[in-house]
């Protein structure tokens, strides 16, 4: 797991040219890119991740599903998981699947058949 320190930056506004108004953020949040495992089975057409996320609670996960890749975010107090990872393969991301239980995200996607929207032609 990789662990990046980050420290907010000052943000000045300008409502108008005679006063500046300055807001601190002083919440440190680490970022990590958390433990994960792969599994692709052709046989069963399915790739499968294990991802480690300790801590975290189900409301404060975020997954996003494209055809090639996912992205999650995962936020534990000060620590904030993200991962953009690629499947490997072309999934159906409306057949993909998640479940969240002990610190384990576990997702099982179905890999897109090429065949399935082709049409046959007759001779």
């Amino acid at each position: 797991m990789a662990l990046v320190e980050k420290t907010p930056n000052a943000v000045e506004t300008q409502p108008n040219t005679t006063a500046v108004k300055t807001e601190k953020v002083d919440e440190v949040i680490y970022q990590a890119f958390p433990d994960m495992e792969r599994v692709v089975n052709y046989k069963e057409k399915t790739v499968e991740f294990e991802i480690s996320i300790p801590g975290v609670q189900k409301d404060n996960i975020k997954l996003k599903v494209l055809p090639t890749w996912f992205h999650l975010e995962a936020r534990r107090g000060r620590m904030e998981y993200n991962a953009n990872q690629s499947f490997g393969v072309e999934i159906v991301p409306e057949k993909t699947r998640a479940k969240y239980d002990n610190g384990l995200l576990s997702i099982k996607a179905f890999i897109r058949d090429p065949l399935d929207d082709a049409k046959e032609v007759q001779l």
